[in-house]
């Protein structure tokens, strides 16, 4: 029941919020096309100043000043006014005929009361397109498939799937409506916007999860969980990172701010932070190598010739590995010093060896 779900009662009421502005903007709106252009809203230094306000150059001010505010300003086009389709054309026929053209009702003309219930059945209609699609057309597309991961990829974003394609019916039905202003267009386009913004990163989310839980049963299957654990949650969890950055870097620009400096000033953060933790950085690289490579694996028996450590692995980690010493002492070994050193396997591949004692006479 969705009345049991909380996820989907806040995205139906923020459809009914959605619903209800038009139906304000319906109610407090003319029924004529209004022509006059509408200002846009502009950005300064990230921030939406909405009011139109002449602003004088620094020249003409007199202040002569190189790189004005004005040249960091971001403007953003501003909805066009709505084209009537076929079916808009129609109905006015339909209304100029039967005389309903200058009835008005609740503020609103009949004309534009019909296309309102137009696009509330548009709505409809997407909704039922994208629940077909999710349970009708998109099942029998995995079913020819191999893979299990494509079967459980729609059972967990198939929520997700039908609501795209409801946003995209939402935003084709608010476009059509000429009795809505621009700036209601505007600020209705920026939600939609958001919306699939949010239904579409879910989708890569469940991917990577699915992705995580894939790689964990591969692991376990090849009884190599304890190695391979570590790694696959830091793949996991960079992944969730950069997806949330592409999310923010996505948000900003459709409102109009510049992601450049956001991103300058992160590969400047990222290369001071590289800088000030080269060390650990440099373990975690040499433990992804190790971890691939596999040159010793956890019950080895190996010893580090430059070390002159000669034990039992007991735990091979991101940025260290635990080697247990015959007189039981436990030596942790960054594994940047293991890559640079030699390593003697005493264990792989046939734990028989000789050994060989130099005594005197």
């Amino acid at each position: 029941m969705i009345y049991n779900n909380p996820k989907k009662k806040i995205l139906l009421t923020a459809l009914i919020a959605i619903g209800l502005l038009i139906f304000l903007a319906a109610c407090g709106g003319s029924s004529e096309p209004v022509d006059t252009p509408i200002p846009t809203p502009t950005i300064f230094a990230g921030f939406s100043t909405p009011t139109p306000v002449e602003v004088e150059s620094a020249s003409d001010a007199g202040g002569g000043e190189e790189g004005s505010l004005l040249d960091a300003v971001a403007t953003r086009t501003p909805m066009p006014t709505a084209t009537p389709g076929v079916v808009a054309q129609q109905v006015e026929r339909l209304a100029a005929e039967t005389g309903l053209e200058d009835e008005t009702y609740l503020g609103l003309g009949i004309e534009d009361w019909i296309n309102l219930g137009i696009s509330i059945l548009l709505v409809a209609l997407g909704y039922l397109a994208g629940t077909w699609i999710i349970r009708r057309v998109l099942p029998r597309a995995v079913k020819k498939t191999t893979i299990e991961l494509d079967d459980r990829l729609l059972a967990a974003s198939g929520p997700e799937l039908r609501w795209i394609v409801v946003v995209v019916a939402l935003l084709f039905a608010t476009t059509r409506l000429s009795f809505v202003s621009p700036w209601l267009k505007a600020a209705l386009a920026d939600a939609y916007f958001l919306l699939l913004l949010y239904f579409s990163l879910r989708i890569t989310w469940h991917l990577i999860e699915l992705a995580y839980q894939e790689a964990e049963r591969r692991a376990s299957t090849a009884d190599r969980e304890d190695e391979l654990l570590p790694l696959i949650t830091l793949v996991m969890q960079l992944s969730r990172v950069v997806v949330v950055v592409v999310g923010i870097s996505m948000a900003l620009s459709r409102f109009g701010v510049d992601v450049t400096a956001f991103a300058a000033a992160l590969g400047i953060g990222g290369l001071a932070l590289s800088l000030a933790a080269r060390d650990t950085i440099a373990d975690a690289i040499a433990g992804f190598i190790i971890l691939a490579d596999r040159p010793f694996r956890v019950g080895d028996r190996i010893e580090i010739k430059g070390l002159g450590t000669w034990g039992d692995v007991v735990n091979i980690g991101l940025r260290t590995t635990s080697i247990r010493t015959r007189d039981n002492r436990m030596v942790i070994v960054p594994n940047s010093t293991i890559g640079k050193n030699e390593i003697i396997n005493y264990t792989f591949p046939d734990p028989q060896y000789r050994i060989e004692t130099h005594f005197g006479i």
